[in-house]
């Protein structure tokens, strides 16, 4: 399984911040992904920026190489509708099975790992940068777990402080009780985000929880409290290895890494 966050794509033509490509880092990211040949790619959340119908165009035409099973996850940048009409609209794109409330929701069971389960979190509070988890949809998840299925969690906002200031600022509000809900269901191997715009690992209980880096531009590793700041590092992906139970999760970046071989090597 790849995982693919945060590509925040414009109007075609548009830079973020008049610097990064964004749309180019996730032609990179699509093209890398189709070469491993998934089962699923996943993309957790903030696909286009401003949730307009000029960026859902682009992201549209950006997503037609994809030939894989695609899963589409709403993030804070994104609209609800417009997520859904794109994942209608895509050949490869697995639909969700209900909607409440207006939210996107997925389970997919028996999916395209074989023995896995993937159920979709929605976090998006509308009209907010930060994610919210009600006590109406932690019992919703709570009564869709209890399955014998390895599950994975999947959701944009990750549940749990990271340290950077600014981003923690618009983190999630009943993470923590997420957590607590999934702690009684030891078949949920791990919950994979987006929103952090860096790779990190918490593992609360004994649960990982794991962000992925965004396939545009890289939030700075600032545990001192400074301002919003982006790194120059290359756009990257995660590669995710399920092995019934156990989870193993490779970073690929999207530039620089080239292969070579030493001299002796076969």
């Amino acid at each position: 399984m790849v995982q693919i966050s945060d590509p925040h794509i414009f109007a075609p033509g548009q830079l973020m911040e008049g610097r990064v490509d964004t749309a180019e880092g996730l032609r990179l990211a699509v093209q890398v992904a189709e070469s491993l040949e998934p089962d699923l790619i996943v993309m957790s959340g903030d696909l286009v920026n401003d949730g307009e119908a000029d960026q859902y165009a682009n992201l549209r035409d950006l997503l037609g190489a994809v030939t894989r099973p695609l899963l589409l996850v709403a993030g804070n940048h994104d609209d609800r509708d417009s997520v859904r009409a794109l994942a209608s609209s895509l050949e490869t794109a697995v639909e969700p099975l209900t909607s409440r409330h207006g939210e996107l929701e997925y389970d997919i069971g028996g999916g395209p790992e074989k023995n896995l389960r993937i159920i979709v979190v929605d976090t998006v509070r509308e009209g907010f940068h930060s994610g919210l988890l009600t006590d109406e949809r932690l019992r919703a998840l709570d009564a869709q777990l209890g399955s014998e299925e390895p599950t994975l969690i999947v959701q944009h906002h990750p549940p749990f402080t990271s340290g950077i200031d600014f981003m923690d600022h618009y983190g999630l509000e009943g993470g923590a009780s997420e957590l607590d809900v999934l702690a009684r269901h030891p078949e949920v191997v791990a919950v994979l985000t987006g929103h952090l715009h860096r790779h990190a690992v918490h593992i609360r209980s004994g649960l990982p929880v794991v962000t992925a880096p965004s396939s545009a531009a890289q939030v700075s590793l600032d545990l001192h409290g400074g301002p919003t700041a982006y790194t120059e590092e290359p756009g990257a992906i995660l590669v995710h290895r399920l092995d019934g139970s156990s989870l193993t999760t490779h970073v690929q970046p999207l530039r620089g890494a080239s292969t070579w071989r030493p001299a002796w090597a076969l």
